[in-house]
């Protein structure tokens, strides 16, 4: 089982936006033991590393003049690099106006390899180019190719632009109120290799409203002229390729509640309605060469868990009534500690779930405090409780003393009160991290920290069918049983599910969607936290579309549902 698109959607919108978006942009400050540690290392930085400088500020002339304040030389790469990289700061603030607003000027973070000097991320914070309005397509590919092509010079042509365009957007506050915004879209280029792209190592450019080049990440962009790549000629046919996908297709049939059958110009669900659905269960890629599949993610275990939900509604309206919330509920006392609240009044802009937060932080210098962090989000035109999130402090000495399934029966006695006395059955996602990590992966090298809190999501099910955007996620701590999340995604009250007894057989439906489906030949190079696969593979894979499609599992129709 795989978490549906609708349900990771639903966690953007209201978990992600309980973060501060904004936060004050300060240069780095280096621990003087770490400035003696680099020095030591590496005084000053390669030739190569300043023609690629120089080319740079060729290519984005509105930074020439901006002087150095900030240079450091990382052996590991930040853990995002195998290589050594320099990681560079510069402003347009002049030495003399030290005391003024940071963000009263422009910020450029580089980091390059210091070995070849190639450039692997640039960030340009301008206060004068922000902005919450995204470029015009044309616009962002225009000057993200022009971009490409100064900077790359003839080994441009050897890049291709990915059809599919990303969009995001950064921020930056002075702590006063004051805040800028940066929207951008994001082209993302792969490599051509033998005229056919590497798909998963890319390069990012990042354009801004006005054209501006905000941003560029190329970590994991690999100079081909170095590698053996596997002979296409030698690839079996499409038609054998395409005949073995769709022979290995599954069919998931799931009811999605809020459902998108259409998105606005803002990339936002325009239209909604409950719907009861054949979903595709993605197979991974078609090995070229043999014909095998590859690189398919391990299904995730589910377990039927049978509850009887109390109906209980957490309503939270107020500081104070979270304060009582949180001392009758989990015992947690929070006087004492420092208190934030925020209306994210820019969901709103967003289009997303208009939500406020309630946060509570242990500032205690003395010994150990109870606790780090506790924060409560509602729903703003509900009151209704979404999500409970408690942490403890790093430096607590802990030590596992709950095995698995006693966390289990704390985490289903915490969500069972607040469950839909309707709902009678939840499945249970059992999370394997062990069996997604790939054969080429040395363990050795892998981080070895433990997470030290156990993590349990559930689907309702109704009609004996699971309902991909009804989810539940409970935190409890390994060490004492504590509940340290409890996030809410009910059903909404009224919501009348589709008749689940007339529907069209999974075979049908297979049968249909397969007209949707179109593969390419393109090379791929497995990563896995910081390490690469011995060698790239030739595989077919499902070429990307603007939107998806699925099968209304009532009507028996291929549903296509286009993002703007």
């Amino acid at each position: 089982m795989k978490l549906n698109s609708s349900m990771m959607t639903v966690i953007a919108a209201c978990l992600l936006a309980s973060a501060p978006a904004w936060t004050t942009h300060q240069p780095t400050v280096q621990a003087a033991s770490d400035v003696k540690k680099a020095a030591s290392q590496k005084n000053d930085y390669s030739q190569d590393v300043q023609n690629s400088l120089d080319k740079l500020f060729e290519v984005i002339p509105e930074l020439k003049g901006y002087r150095l304040i900030d240079k450091h030389y990382e052996e590991d790469g930040f853990g995002r690099y195998p290589a050594p990289i320099w990681s560079l700061h510069f402003t347009n603030r002049p030495k003399t106006d030290e005391k003024k607003e940071y963000d009263a000027y422009s910020s450029v973070s580089l980091e390059l390899d210091a070995q070849t000097g190639r450039l692997l991320l640039m960030d340009i914070q301008n206060p004068a180019w922000a902005s919450a309005d995204y470029p015009e397509e044309k616009l962002a590919r225009d000057k993200a190719a022009t971009f490409i092509e100064d900077l790359f010079g003839t080994e441009a042509k050897q890049l291709k632009a990915e059809q599919k365009l990303g969009r995001g957007k950064a921020g930056s506050g002075d702590g006063k109120g004051n805040k800028l915004e940066w929207a951008h879209s994001t082209v993302k280029y792969h490599s051509l290799i033998n005229n056919l792209p590497l798909s998963n190592n890319s390069i990012f450019v990042s354009v801004d409203h006005a054209g501006h080049i905000i941003g560029y990440e190329a970590y994991h962009f690999i100079d081909p002229s170095k590698v053996n790549w596997p002979d296409p000629k030698k690839a079996i046919t499409l038609e054998e390729a395409s005949k073995i996908y769709k022979d290995k297709l599954k069919m998931d049939l799931v009811y999605v509640w809020e459902q998108p059958i259409s998105y606005a110009q803002n990339g936002k669900s325009a239209e909604e309605k409950p719907m009861l659905i054949y979903q595709l269960n993605t197979i991974g890629w078609i090995d070229a060469l043999t014909g095998k599949v590859t690189g398919e993610e391990t299904e995730m275990a589910g377990e039927s868990v049978h509850v009887k939900g109390e109906g209980k509604s957490i309503k939270i309206a107020s500081r104070e009534q979270g304060e009582k919330w949180l001392k009758t509920q989990f015992g947690i006392d929070v006087s004492g500690a420092t208190f934030e609240y925020d209306d994210h009044k820019d969901n709103l802009l967003e289009g997303l779930q208009t939500i406020e937060s309630y946060r509570w932080m242990n500032d205690s210098n003395k010994g150990t405090p109870a606790f780090e962090m506790v924060s409560l989000i509602t729903d703003e035109q509900s009151d209704r409780l979404i999500d409970f999130d408690l942490n403890f402090p790093d430096e607590r000495k802990t030590e596992q003393k709950i095995s698995v399934e006693e966390a289990k029966k704390k985490a289903i006695a915490a969500l069972v009160p607040y469950l839909d006395p309707a709902l009678t059955e939840l499945t249970l996602i059992v999370e394997s991290p062990e069996e997604d990590i790939p054969e080429w992966v040395d363990k050795n090298k892998l981080d070895k920290e433990e997470d030290k809190v156990y993590s349990f999501t559930f689907h309702g099910k109704r009609n004996g069918i699971e309902v991909s955007d009804e989810f539940y996620m409970v935190g409890v701590d390994k060490a004492t049983g504590t509940i340290t999340d409890l996030n809410l995604h009910p059903l909404n009250p009224g919501v009348t599910l589709p008749d689940s007894k007339k529907i069209v057989s999974a075979a049908e439906a297979k049968e249909t969607i397969q007209q949707e489906i179109d593969l390419e030949l393109v090379y791929v190079w497995e990563q896995y936290d910081g390490q690469r696969a011995p060698e790239p593979q030739l595989v077919y894979q499902r070429k990307w579309k603007n939107g998806y499609s699925f099968i209304d599992a009532s009507t028996g129709k291929l549903v296509k549902v286009s993002r703007q």
